[in-house]
């Protein structure tokens, strides 16, 4: 049985509700009541940490408490923010140069093709990474390590590296963060081969048997028997990790881990006597990454390989020929691609369908490549049969909603509104863009493909909200699954088609005022497009007011960012280009939009997310926003399927941008010194404004050091104890997460004490800082001794260095 309240019955036929006027003829539209959306709650320090982040759980084990603990703090070592944030800024780059090489194709470039053009785009960097550890390696081979201090080991490990030259800021800032890691890898060896030597039973979680009888004798040669056979290991790891950036770019939804580590990544995870986690750290590694994910998972893959290594037990030939790359095996499908065809495919169809029936058959040959690009669903769906049978619930009652939008006819009838419609033009005076930059009058068969892609499109976003709406038993529910695609394909239509096809009363329509729809690009390189673009630029004013309101993901607001850039009168005239992302989108890919002046060449981040929050303050039209579905930690805001962008252009910026750090407050742990540091980068134009309050000017003579520490309060504040507690508890020194928030509440106001200690006695620190020629400031504030019962917080230590480092 199915209920009246979605559909309407006409003797054996089921019409469902229709969201559009006058063209389809399903009759009056039914009034509904509004659903509001989830309210968006405040954020908690704790809403993105999750235990299964790491291989190890929550619980005591007795027979590894040794091992697990030794090999927590390893892992809480390696961690790195800025690690994550300059490996998504090198996945943006290669896929900007990825997209920017296909749009010079006449034809769709092929993967060899696109692969050759990556691999020389990367090969500087390769090169520059096989020299700075067969550095390490030479100079450590005959060092004798043997009680070494801390500082020294570092000073030591910091001669043996050189930053390279490589012309590329993106290059030198990922090259500077993997090296941080190769020192923090070797200080860990290092330190667990003095463990062994002073108590050879508890000192080691397993050192490679090749070395044991050196380190019985000595640490004299750890060098040559122990540190160089580990760093040609982590060498081939980090070749992997480069290999797997390029398979990245290639296919989006390829595995990180080889083969081999993840079969060793689980059985490592076991025998420390963790087999609920191992379990699902190999379901989750064996069945397919999260595509949201790709900077995030990467580095996440590249830490169990390092980890992998640091536990080996295996010769050394075997234990390298464990990490190198599994070139034999069978490469995976890029079903990215594949739903790229299958959706071309469907807007060719539902253009030129000429059926008297619902094009029930075409929509199920497409929804199969939706499922496709989500692995554990798929999986799902074959183990219990409910595959076919929700294939088919989809396709019925959607085919039955655009039956009157597909055809020749209504093609035209698209096409027309579409391009009749002066208030979705995109119009760029500067450059005479409009509609044609679009595809939309360019002669032949292009000019078909926008309306049969505006319903493909709306069809592709119904099948995706309905899996995500219902929960997998009401998969094979038909009444379940057709109220859940009559809502989705509403929402769907109303983002998808053009406002005059749509009821005026529709409810799901994204604005108020007549606005424009989505088209996909580049167009180029169709079908190969990586992102939908708003046809409508917003051209309004920006307040100060509504600046400082709107969140950037650097931790700061449009107000800083539009300083940063050189703005210094409010409000300042804007333009508000909108972005859609699609399966396998990077941030990289939206730089490449071609409605842009050529002389344009914008940064990833430049593109923030376009929330409901974001977009009524800055459009006036909240429902064009998407509420954030990733997690604020590094890589939050990274694309998935469906998220909104904004970018705003503001006219006579500088030709030459200023260098910003991506992100204002990091937290970087140490475990073993318990060294927490609290890192606060100012850009060149927020150093020079707290230097000139610091300077002593005339006629009073005084320094406004409360107005400094205001400034500087106001970057780290907001951020800063939701970052330590996320960081206290993912390094385990505190479980409980109310002990975290309390301990990290203490570390925050000590930070601030420290800094406002720092520059009463020694500001001039800053001003010697700011004078030196590289960009911007780093503030580190350093606390030595954190434990997580500390009756007292240690005093902190507060230096100034010039750049952002």
């Amino acid at each position: 049985m199915r209920s009246d309240s979605f559909t309407e019955s006409r003797g054996d036929t089921e019409d469902y509700v229709s969201p559009f006027s006058g063209l389809s003829p399903f009759g009056e539209a039914v009034d509904h009541a509004t659903e509001q959306p989830a309210a968006e709650f405040d954020e908690s320090p704790f809403e993105s940490y999750s235990f299964t982040e790491s291989p190890f759980g929550e619980h005591s084990y007795s027979e590894a408490d040794e091992q697990s603990a030794l090999a927590t703090e390893f892992l809480a070592a390696l961690h790195d923010e800025e690690f994550t944030e300059a490996l998504e800024q090198l996945l943006d780059a290669g896929a900007a140069r990825a997209l920017a090489d296909a749009q010079q194709w006449s034809m769709t470039p092929s993967e060899s093709e696109c692969r050759e053009s990556l691999q020389e785009w990367i090969a500087p960097l390769i090169s520059e990474w096989e020299r700075a550890v067969d550095g390490f390696a030479s100079g450590l081979e005959n060092a004798d390590l043997h009680g070494l201090a801390e500082q020294e080991l570092d000073e030591l490990l910091d001669s043996l590296h050189t930053p390279a030259a490589l012309g590329s800021e993106v290059f030198e800032n990922f090259l500077g963060k993997i090296v941080r890691k190769v020192k923090s890898v070797i200080k860990q060896k290092v330190r667990q081969a003095i463990g062994f030597v002073k108590n050879p039973v508890k000192g080691v979680i397993g050192l490679a048997k090749s070395g044991l009888d050196t380190i019985k004798s000595g640490l004299q040669t750890v060098g040559k028997h122990l540190i160089g056979p580990l760093l040609e290991r982590l060498k081939k790891i980090g070749l992997s990790l480069l290999k797997g950036v390029v398979q990245k770019l290639l296919n989006p939804l390829t595995r990180i881990l080889p083969a081999e580590i993840r079969l060793l990544v689980p059985i490592l995870a076991k025998r420390l006597g963790i087999g609920e986690a191992a379990d699902e750290s190999a379901d989750e590694a064996d069945e397919g990454t999260d595509e949201s994910g790709t900077a995030a998972a990467l580095s996440e893959a590249f830490d169990q390989q390092l980890f992998a290594m640091f536990t080996s037990e295996e010769t050394d030939e075997a234990g390298a020929e464990a990490f190198d790359e599994a070139d034999s095996e069978e490469p995976e499908h890029n079903t990215v691609a594949e739903l790229d065809d299958a959706r071309a495919r469907l807007a060719a169809q539902l253009s030129t369908y000429t059926g008297a029936e619902e094009p029930i058959a075409e929509i199920e040959q497409f929804v199969p490549a939706v499922l496709a690009i989500r692995p554990l669903l798929k999986l799902g769906l074959k183990v219990t049969g409910a595959r076919a049978k929700l294939i088919n619930l989809i396709a019925q009652p959607l085919a039955k909603l655009i039956k009157g939008m597909v055809g020749p006819e209504a093609a035209r009838t698209i096409a027309r509104i579409a391009g009749q419609d002066p208030s979705v033009l995109i119009a760029r005076a500067v450059v005479g863009v409009g509609f044609t930059a679009l595809g939309l009058e360019t002669a032949g068969q292009e000019e078909d493909t926008i309306p049969g892609e505006a319903l493909a499109s709306a069809v592709e976003a119904t099948v995706t909200r309905v899996l995500d709406e219902l929960p997998e038993a009401a998969f094979t529910d038909p009444l379940q699954v057709s109220a859940a695609v009559q809502r989705a394909f509403a929402e769907s239509a109303a983002a998808y088609l053009p406002d005059r096809l749509l009821r005026a009363d529709l409810p799901e329509r994204e604005t108020a005022e007549e606005g424009g729809f989505w088209v996909m690009m580049p167009r180029s390189t169709g079908p190969r497009y990586r992102f939908r673009k708003y046809t409508k630029v917003f051209t309004m004013p920006i307040p100060r007011q509504v600046a400082r309101a709107v969140r950037w993901n650097d931790g700061g607001t449009l107000e800083t960012y539009l300083l940063d850039r050189g703005v210094d009168r409010w409000p300042v005239q804007a333009e508000i280009d909108l972005y859609e992302t699609l399966p396998g989108t990077l941030l990289g890919h939206l730089t490449r939009d071609e409605t842009l002046p050529a002389a344009e060449q914008p940064g990833a981040d430049e593109f923030q997310p376009l929330t409901a929050e974001a977009a009524g303050l800055l459009l006036r039209e909240p429902g064009l926003g998407r509420r954030r579905r990733v997690g604020t930690g590094p890589g939050a805001y990274r694309p998935v399927p469906g998220q909104r962008y904004f970018r705003v252009r503001v006219a006579k910026m500088p030709g030459r941008k200023a260098r910003r750090p991506r992100r204002l407050t990091t937290v970087r742990w140490d475990p073993a010194t318990k060294r927490m540091a609290v890192v606060i980068k100012l850009s060149e134009r927020r150093a020079r404004g707290l230097q000139a309050r610091l300077q002593r000017a005339a006629p009073a003579g005084q320094r406004d050091l409360p107005a400094v520490l205001s400034a500087l309060r106001e970057i780290f504040l907001p951020r800063l104890q939701y970052r330590i507690a996320r960081r206290l508890l993912k390094a385990a020194v505190v479980t409980d997460p109310a002990a975290a928030a309390k301990l990290a509440g203490e570390l925050t106001a000590a930070t601030s004490t420290g800094l406002a200690t720092y520059l009463a006695q020694r500001g001039a620190q800053v001003a010697a800082a700011v004078a030196d020629p590289a960009d911007g400031v780093t503030l580190t504030v350093t606390f030595t001794g954190v434990a997580p019962d500390s009756a007292q917080i240690p005093a902190p230590e507060v230096v100034a260095t010039p750049g952002l480092t």
